[in-house]
């Protein structure tokens, strides 16, 4: 009989590697943003300007294909995006305004009522008090803050409209002058690099561009889900609830979690037992996403290990706070294919 081999200790590997990955891009990144500091927002900007030209990519292809002419497909593109945005900010902002802002003026009747002495139970086991006077407090605190941020809200809306027309146009810019801009750059390279360089390139938007793409779309059919399943169940602020788990599913793993508690926590100042079936809608919603969407909408768009996503994840937070969270698993990704690819050549 033959030995049998060894085992192999490749998740050992595997995890360092990962991890070692993870550091190194997350504080490469920050250095970059520390000294650009000065230039934050307009950094945003930018950024927000490529994930427009990502999402918008596609459909300008498939446009591309029955019209021949790119210009006139990237327009095309560009004003159904800007119809579908302007569709989406008509249906939501009245709602989401009214709800924000009565969740505003009711925080501090919520924390009231956390930091009394009447007994709140769930499933038969009652919450202590230190724990809900924690809650309250913390609700309390954040009160104003809230008010004042419902209040403002309106006087932001002028310049962020700004912002979205200048993020549109970035986009639109970068769709056109794309291959041009990457020829410059590529000639740039040695040429003995110069097929390294495209590879790089080429992996670059595809990791971003699939991730990009399948967290948006994620998060636009988890947020439906989400605020359908809550106005049907008669939770409070059921949009707010819905637009918050659209806009945390950005964050791998974490998010998810947070926008179900925030709902669960709304749940409880409500009649027993709200808060059940709020807690078993968001657990059905994120088995959906789980088993149904994410493995035909994003599949394995970075290559990495959950256990990986999630180290990088609670490494940008440490390091970038909720911009870190968003970046670090594309950013991680992107290293680990890069890393995945020279070793192959090697």
């Amino acid at each position: 009989m033959s030995e049998r081999p060894p085992i192999q200790r490749w998740w050992v590997s595997y995890f360092v590697v990962g991890a070692l990955a993870v550091v190194l891009v997350l504080v490469a990144f920050m250095l970059i943003l520390t000294v650009l500091a000065p230039l934050s927002r307009v950094i945003l900007l930018v950024m927000f300007g490529v994930i427009v030209a990502f999402l918008l990519a596609p459909l300008v292809e498939l446009l591309q294909r029955p019209l021949r002419r790119r210009g006139l497909a990237i327009g095309l593109g560009a004003t159904a995006a800007l119809v579908v945005l302007i569709g989406g900010l008509a249906l939501l902002a009245v709602p989401l305004v009214r709800e924000t802002r009565e969740l505003a003026e009711a925080a501090p009747r919520y924390a009231a009522m956390l930091s009394s002495d009447e007994p709140i139970n769930v499933l038969g086991i009652e919450i202590s008090g230190e724990v809900r006077e924690r809650i309250g407090r913390e609700i309390g605190d954040r009160a104003s803050e809230w008010s004042e941020i419902a209040a403002r809200s309106a006087l932001r809306v002028a310049g962020g409209l700004v912002d979205v027309i200048f993020v549109l146009v970035l986009g639109v810019y970068l769709l056109a002058s794309g291959p041009a801009v990457r020829r410059w750059l590529l000639d740039l390279v040695p040429a003995d690099r110069r097929a390294d360089a495209a590879r790089v390139e080429d992996e670059g938007r595809r990791v971003f561009g699939s991730y990009i793409r399948g967290q948006l779309i994620l998060g636009l059919i988890v947020g439906a889900l989400s605020a359908i399943a809550y106005l049907a169940l008669g939770v409070p602020y059921a949009v707010f609830l819905g637009v918050l788990a659209g806009v945390l599913e950005l964050v791998p793993i974490v998010g998810p979690i947070v926008a179900g508690a925030a709902a669960a926590l709304v749940a409880l100042t409500q009649p027993f037992p709200l808060v059940l079936w709020v807690i078993a809608a968001a657990i059905a919603i994120q088995q959906i996403e789980n088993h149904l969407l994410v493995p035909r909408i994003s599949g394995q768009a970075v290559g990495l290990h959950p256990l990986a996503a999630l180290l990088a994840v609670l490494v940008g937070v440490e390091l970038a706070g909720l911009s870190g969270a968003i970046f670090a698993v594309p950013l991680t990704g992107l290293g680990w294919s890069l890393w995945r690819a020279r070793a192959r050549a090697a």
